[in-house]
Order: C-alpha cells, then structure tokens, then sequence
C-alpha cells in the first residue's frame, strides 16, 4: 500500500511539473516545439490521472488506459463547448486545463504524502 501511494505521489509531482511546463510556455507565448510535445502530454494525460486516481483501481495498466481515455474525452468535451459557445480559445482552455488539473495533483501530493514516523522504521 505504501509503495502504491509512493508511486501515485511521484507520478502526481511529474504531471504537475508538465502542468506548470504548459502554463509557463502558454503564457510566456513561447513558440517551440517542446510546447506541443507538452500540451499533448497534457492533454493526453494529466487531467484523466487526476480524475481516475480517486478511484482506488488495483492494475496500473487499467488506471493509465482509463486516464487517457478521460483525458482524451475531456478535451474533446472542452474542445465542443467552445465551438458550440462560438469563443474558441484554446490557449486559455489549456491553461485552464492545466490549472484545474494542477490543483487534483497537489491534493493527490498532500494526500499520498506518508504517515509521519513512516520512514523512520
């Protein structure tokens, strides 16, 4: 148990610094190639990680299939909601992806964080 919330920490800290890469890149207005490599692996990750690692999913294969399959259906999701509304902004949209999904990671940080005295024995 406590080597599964090792892993979900370290993985929750490694989405949220591509979560902090996507706004820094967005904001910044840096035209790279290293800010559509992020953005994909935002979009293809993070926000269904962040949803799916509520639910306490035994195989780690099943949580990453299910995790890009969410992420994938929310940026779909995000993605018809502004061509329905007719305000497509898609920078905005992602750093607003990012930031929302930043704040499930950092609960997911706090809350896999190990019993004081842990790691002493």
């Amino acid at each position: 148990m406590i080597q599964q919330l090792r892993i979900r920490r370290i993985t929750a800290y490694c989405l949220l610094g591509v979560c902090a890469l996507t706004v820094v890149l967005i904001m910044f207005d840096l035209a790279t190639p290293l800010r559509a490599l992020v953005v994909l692996v935002l979009y293809t990750t993070a926000p269904g990680w962040a949803l799916i690692s509520y639910v306490n999913v035994r195989h780690v294969s099943v949580t990453w299939i299910s995790a890009v399959a969410l992420s994938i259906s929310i940026g779909i999701v995000l993605a018809q909601m502004m061509v329905l509304t007719h305000a497509w902004h898609p920078e905005s949209a992602v750093v607003g992806t990012a930031i929302a999904t930043g704040a499930l990671l950092a609960h997911h940080v706090v809350r896999s964080r190990p019993p004081s005295g842990a790691g002493a024995r």
